[in-house]
C-alpha cells in the first residue's frame, strides 16, 4: 500500500504553493490537457477487448456536492455523499466542487468494477460511516502527520488488536481507516484555492481503491494490482476513462521493460502467493513487481479472453470465501492446465503487445 513519488506525479510545488486568486476549474480545458499530456507520454489510442459490462466511462454522479458540516477541532468539516474530508483550511466553493466530484468519480469507478468482478467493499449507503480524508495545505504538514516521504497521497488503517490472536481485518476490528493527501496534488494551492485545471490523479485514485477494497484480505499482489490498474485511469475532464486504461498500462511496461525491470528472479507462480514484505524488497533493486502486478490484472481482463475473466472472478470469489492464497491461486492457473503453461501464456500475450518479460525458470 505504498504510495507513489511526487517525481512520477509531476507535482508544480512551487507553483501549486503559491497565494493567487481561486478559479473554477475549467473542464473542457481539463480535458484537451489531459490528452496532450498523454500524447506527450507517448500513450497512443490503443483498444483491447474488455469484459461483457465493463465500464468504459465512468462520470462525475450528478447529485455530487461537496456540503459544509460543523467544525472538529482544527478542522474544518466536508462532505460528500461516500466521503468526509478533515482539512485545517477552509476550502473555496470551487475547490469544494472539484475534490468532490473527483472523489466521488473515484468511488463510482471502483463500484463499477465491482459490478463486473467481486473487488470492492463498496456499500450502496454511506450515509452513517463515511470514508474518512485528510487534505493537507503543504507536503512538510502531510510528511509531519504521517504521509510517506516523496509521497504524494497515501492510505493507512489500525486495526483493534487482540492480545496473542491474529487480527482480522474486518468492519469490527478496523479502528479508523484514512486517505491523506497534500494539496498539491488536488491541484490547489496553499490557501485552498484551485490553480491547476488538470489533476494527476493517479496516486490519488490508486490510494482511494485501497480504501475500498480494505475488507477483502487481498495478496499483496492482486491488492496493489488491482489499485495501480484502476488508478492508471485517466481523469480526462470530469469522466475516468476505461478505455484508455490499457495503453497507459502497456506504455508504462514498454517503459519499465527498457529500463530492465522487467526480468524476474522468481516463477509467476511464486508471485502469486509471495508476501507484501518480499514484493516490496524487489522495487529498491530495480525489479518492478507494481507493475507486474499490474500486468497480471490486464492479462486476465484484457488478454486471456473469457477464460481469464472468469478465472479472475473465481478467484476472487474463492478469497472471499476464505480459501488461502495457495488455493485461490489454482482458479487462475486452472485455465491454462498448469503454472509452467500459465507463465508461458503470459509472457506470450505481452510479447504480442511489444513488451518482454522473464522470469528465473523459463525454459
Amino acid at each position: 500500500m505504498t504510495a507513489q513519488t511526487l517525481t512520477e506525479c509531476k507535482l508544480e510545488q512551487r507553483e501549486l504553493t503559491k497565494a493567487g486568486k481561486s478559479k473554477k476549474r475549467n473542464v473542457g480545458k481539463a480535458a484537451q490537457q489531459k490528452r496532450k499530456a498523454l500524447r506527450e507520454q507517448g500513450v497512443r489510442n490503443v483498444r483491447a477487448k474488455s469484459p461483457s459490462g465493463w465500464p468504459t466511462k465512468v462520470p462525475v454522479p450528478d447529485d455530487t456536492e461537496l456540503k459544509e458540516a460543523p467544525k472538529k477541532g482544527q478542522f474544518f468539516v466536508y462532505e460528500t455523499n461516500n466521503y468526509e474530508f478533515h482539512t485545517p483550511v477552509a476550502l473555496d466553493e470551487n475547490a469544494r466542487t472539484t475534490i468532490g466530484r473527483l472523489f466521488e468519480c473515484a468511488y463510482e469507478a471502483n463500484k463499477a468494477v465491482g459490478e463486473v468482478l467481486p473487488v470492492p467493499r463498496t456499500e450502496e449507503d454511506r450515509s452513517n460511516k463515511k470514508y474518512l480524508v485528510q487534505l493537507w495545505p503543504t507536503v512538510a504538514e502531510y510528511r509531519q502527520n504521517g504521509g510517506p516521504a516523496d509521497s504524494a497521497g497515501v492510505f493507512t488503517f489500525a486495526l483493534r488488536r487482540q492480545p496473542g490472536k491474529p487480527t482480522p481485518v474486518t468492519a469490527d476490528s478496523v479502528v479508523q481507516d484514512k486517505v491523506m493527501v497534500p494539496f498539491p496534488s488536488l491541484g490547489l494551492n496553499t490557501a485552498g484555492h484551485v490553480v491547476s485545471n488538470d489533476i494527476e490523479t493517479h496516486t490519488l485514485v490508486h490510494e482511494l481503491t485501497h480504501q475500498n477494497f480494505l475488507y477483502n484480505n487481498l495478496p499483496i499482489w492482486c491488492n496493489e494490482g488491482w489499485a495501480e490498474y484502476i488508478g492508471c485511469v485517466p481523469y480526462v475532464g470530469e469522466d475516468l476513462e476505461f478505455t484508455r486504461c490499457f495503453a497507459f498500462i502497456l506504455k508504462r511496461a514498454q517503459d519499465r521493460e527498457q529500463q530492465g525491470a522487467l526480468n524476474f528472479p522468481f516463477s509467476l507462480q511464486e508471485f502469486l502467493t509471495m508476501s507484501q514484505e518480499e514484493m516490496y524488497s524487489y522495487m529498491p533493486r530495480g525489479k518492478d513487481t507494481y507493475t507486474l502486478a499490474t500486468m497480471i490484472i490486464t492479462f486476465y481482463v484484457h488478454l486471456d479472453g473469457k477464460k481469464g475473466v472468469e478465472a479472475l472472478r473465481k478467484y476472487m470469489q474463492a478469497l472471499l470465501d476464505g480459501e488461502t492464497p495457495e488455493e485461490a491461486a489454482l482458479h487462475l492457473i486452472e485455465p491454462h492446465k498448469n503454472a509452467r503453461q500459465l507463465q508461458k501464456d503470459f509472457v506470450k500475450a505481452w510479447k504480442r503487445k511489444k513488451v518482454n518479460i522473464s522470469f528465473a525458470d523459463e525454459d
